[in-house]
């Protein structure tokens, strides 16, 4: 079986991929900038988590923190290449799927939030 892929520039001129994506790469990127310029990086510990009824449970090095928005890079850029190979058979899986990329941004941008207010 020959696998027959739908071609990227129509895939990406369907306005809801267009738009379902240009809002996912937005959040992530401005989740990374957003940690980068209010996150100190000197290589001091930082908290990266909190439970509401112990408190602060993880402490580590700065870098670490940067694992929220490569986590949602990785959701994104997955959801986006299975679009793209379903695209051609289920249209509404595809944008189903980068809608909820999206959405998982979404979630990453408030993680970002939460991560700033507890070390600034």
């Amino acid at each position: 079986m020959k696998w027959r892929f739908y071609p990227i520039k129509l895939y990406f001129a369907s306005l809801p991929v267009a738009v379902f994506t240009g809002i996912s790469a937005i959040l992530n990127v401005f989740s990374w900038v957003w940690l980068w310029i209010q996150i100190p990086r000197t290589g001091d510990q930082v908290f990266l988590h909190y439970n509401i009824l112990f408190g602060v449970d993880q402490v580590g090095e700065s870098w670490k923190i940067f694992y929220v928005p490569l986590l949602g890079l990785l959701i994104f850029l997955i959801n986006l290449c299975l679009g793209w190979v379903l695209y051609r058979t289920d249209k509404f899986m595809a944008q189903t799927l980068l809608f909820f990329a999206a959405l998982c941004q979404v979630f990453v941008v408030i993680a970002t939030f939460l991560l700033i207010f507890l070390n600034v």
